[in-house]
Order: C-alpha cells, then sequence, then structure tokens
C-alpha cells in the first residue's frame, strides 16, 4: 500500500513518517502546508494526480484551542472545510482517506466513557471541537473510504505542547503547573502511527476513538513521570482547572473507549502508563548531537 502524508511536519505527522514504512506503507510523499494547502482543494486534487496513492493520511489542523476562540473562520476552514476537501478528492479518485478527529468533540459531562455510538456534544467546549466535529461529518459525508480517527492528549518527538516537552522540564527542573481537575488519557503518536497504518489496510471504514487507555490528570501524570525518571517531583505544582486561566473551555473528562478498535482486533494502544514508558525509553535513545 502506497501514502501521501499532508501536514506531515506536525508531531503526528513525524510519527507517521517514521512508523508506517516499517508497518508495510509506503511513504511516497510527505507534504507539508507550503506543499500542499489542504484549504484549497485544487492543490489536494494535484497532489494526488501526482502520486497517486492508495490511502491519504491528513494531520494538517488548527490546533490553537485558544486562539481558535478569536479566530472562528480561520478553525473551521481548516479542520472542516480542509478536510472535506481531501475526502472529495479522495471519493473521486477511488482513494482511501485517514483523518484525525480529537475527544474535545465531547462536553466530558459523562461520567464513563465515550464510545463512537455516543452522540458529539461539543457545545460546550469551544469553537475548536465544534469545528472538529464540523470536520467529522463532512469527512464521513464525502467519502466512503474515510476512516477518522479521535485521538486526544497527544505527545511526541519535537511536539511543542505540554506532554511532548515534560520531559526535558523534569530533567532540567523546571518549575511545571500541571491540571488537576480534568482527566484526559494521554497519548503517544507512535502507537496511534501503528494502529492507522494496520487499519488503514482493512475495509472497516468509519469512525474510531484511538487514546491510549485508562485516565489521569495532567498533574498524576506529571508525577508519574518524574518517578519514573528519578527526579524530584517537588517541582510539580497541581492546580485546579480554574486557577489556569485558559481562555477556551476543556472538556472535565475527555475519556474515550476505544470500542470499534477493540471489536475489530485493532486495539493495542496500550495504557497511559505503557505509552509514557514507551515514550521516556525513546528519548533515552536518542542520539546526543
Amino acid at each position: 500500500m502506497r501514502a501521501i502524508i499532508l501536514g506531515a511536519n506536525g508531531t503526528l505527522g513525524t510519527a507517521l513518517k517514521s512508523e508506517l514504512p516499517p508497518n508495510g506503507v509506503e511513504v511516497l510523499a510527505a507534504l507539508t502546508r507550503a506543499e500542499v494547502n489542504i484549504t484549497d482543494e485544487s492543490s489536494v486534487r494535484h497532489a494526488i494526480a501526482e502520486f497517486k496513492p492508495d490511502v491519504v493520511f491528513n494531520t494538517a489542523a488548527y490546533t490553537n484551542v485558544d486562539g481558535a476562540e478569536d479566530d472562528a473562520d480561520a478553525c473551521y476552514i481548516a479542520n472542516a472545510i480542509g478536510p472535506e476537501n481531501i475526502a472529495r478528492a479522495c471519493q473521486d479518485s477511488k482513494t482511501a482517506f485517514v483523518h484525525y478527529s480529537t475527544d474535545f468533540v465531547f462536553d466530558g459531562e459523562q461520567e464513563h466513557p465515550y464510545d463512537e455510538f455516543d452522540p458529539v456534544s461539543p457545545q460546550g467546549v469551544g469553537v475548536y471541537g465544534r469545528s472538529k466535529a464540523a470536520g467529522e461529518r463532512l469527512v464521513l459525508a464525502a467519502c466512503q473510504r474515510a476512516f477518522v480517527l479521535r485521538v486526544g492528549c497527544l505527545y511526541g518527538q519535537g511536539g511543542r505542547n505540554f506532554p511532548s516537552t515534560i520531559l526535558d522540564r523534569l530533567k532540567a527542573g523546571q518549575a511545571i503547573k500541571a491540571d488537576a481537575s480534568r482527566k484526559g488519557s494521554p497519548t503517544w503518536v507512535i502507537p496511534v502511527a501503528r494502529v492507522s497504518a494496520a487499519l488503514c489496510k482493512t475495509p472497516y471504514h468509519g469512525l474510531y476513538n484511538c487514546t491510549a487507555n485508562g485516565e489521569t490528570s495532567w498533574a498524576d501524570y506529571a508525577l508519574f513521570l518524574a518517578d519514573k525518571l528519578g527526579v524530584s517531583a517537588d517541582n510539580v505544582a497541581a492546580l485546579p482547572y480554574g486557577a489556569l486561566a485558559l481562555k477556551a473551555p476543556r472538556p472535565r473528562r475527555a475519556i474515550l473507549d476505544n470500542r470499534m478498535l477493540r471489536l475489530r482486533g485493532l486495539d493495542f494502544m496500550g495504557t497511559w502508563q505503557e505509552n509514557a514508558l514507551g515514550f521516556i525509553a525513546s528519548q533515552a535513545s536518542r542520539p546526543t548531537v
């Protein structure tokens, strides 16, 4: 199977570049936004016509959750219209399409994990969540061979978000302010890429939750990492959600049940603890410059 990756410079795109080939998916091209702008349908169609892939992976997205509150149209264009452009082009070329959504399509008020059959409830989680929910609907309506994978709390090599940088910050003894209230499932991008490679080779198109199993708070996640690294946890400040002064609302319990992956025999995401240990090991083995 042959693939192209759109939005290839991000954390997930980087993981796909490394993990698709050893898992049976040849990467024909890893394309940045400068090379293919998904909001321009002609640009997308040109790339598909040029490379003739069997599957397109889209990791391009507007991910600034707080910034989206002041830039709603740009967020919707990137997270809904752009993916629809790809879906339409894939439908016309009979190409499979793997698109990534988010746990933020739920408001987090449900006490048990959300599975793929729960209705989305993004009204309470701001523009970002609503735009990603819109993207899910548009993609699945436009492309019969689409896979939509909901991910969340992603981290990995090269990422600039909180979970991606926390190892280096803990090692450096920096002060860390972490949310002790909200619950999530911190997820390493490498298992996501491996599941994506396995799923795209099946005929089981549709919607999938794809996060690490289990739940924790960001504060407890930071304390877990500190313990496994053997460094002091004294610099980790566990704060209530309200003390973090975030502009956009976040779901209180962003916990997903990977029901459809499990039913298909493809839930090898592991627990959040196993994900964290894998990430620690991968960083320890990085060559020093």
